[in-house]
C-alpha cells in the first residue's frame, strides 16, 4: 500500500522538453514554416505529418515556394539529421516538391554551423538559399514564383 496521499494533477511533475516546435502554414503558393529549436527525431516526426497536412491546402497544380524561418536554434542531434533527410526524401517521391527553398536564418544562433548540411538535404531536390530577413526572404520566394511564370504573393501578417 501506498502511506502518502496521491499527488493532484497539477502537481504532478511532467516531462518537460528541451526542445523546440514546428509550425508549417500555407499563404497562397507559399510555404512557410517556422522552427524553433533545438531539434531532435520526435519533433522532426511532427514537422513530417504538419507538413504532409499543410500539402493538402497548397494549389491543385502543387507548384509553390517554399520558406522556412528557423529560430533560437539550429542545434540537432543526428538522429533528427537523418530523420530529416528522409522526410524530404519521402516527399519528394511523392512529387511534394517546392520550386525553391529559401531559409531565413539570422547570423550567430546556436547551431548554425549545421545550416550547410541541412541546406543539402533540400538542395538535392530543389534550388537553395539563404537570406537574413523575412523581407529579403519572402522576397526570395516572389523572385523564383514570378520565374517559374506564378503570380507573386503578398507576405502574412507578422505579429
Amino acid at each position: 500500500m501506498n502511506a502518502g496521499p496521491a499527488l493532484p494533477p497539477s502537481r504532478r511533475p511532467r516531462r518537460v522538453t528541451s526542445f523546440g516546435r514546428v509550425s508549417v502554414g500555407v499563404h497562397g503558393r507559399v510555404m512557410l514554416s517556422i522552427a524553433e529549436g533545438p531539434f531532435d527525431a520526435e519533433l522532426m516526426a511532427a514537422t513530417r505529418r504538419a507538413i504532409a497536412l499543410a500539402g493538402k491546402r497548397l494549389p491543385a497544380d502543387r507548384r509553390f515556394g517554399d520558406l522556412l524561418e528557423i529560430r533560437g536554434s539550429l542545434q540537432m542531434d543526428a538522429a533528427a539529421l537523418d530523420a530529416l533527410r528522409t522526410s524530404i526524401d519521402s516527399f519528394a517521391s511523392r512529387g511534394l516538391v517546392a520550386i525553391s527553398t529559401v531559409f531565413l536564418v539570422r547570423p550567430g544562433i546556436p547551431g548554425i554551423e549545421r545550416l550547410p548540411a541541412m541546406m543539402d538535404i533540400w538542395r538535392a531536390s530543389r534550388p537553395v538559399r539563404r537570406a537574413d530577413s523575412f523581407e529579403a526572404a519572402w522576397a526570395l520566394v516572389n523572385a523564383d514564383l514570378a520565374a517559374a511564370g506564378l503570380p507573386t504573393q503578398a507576405p502574412p501578417v507578422r505579429p
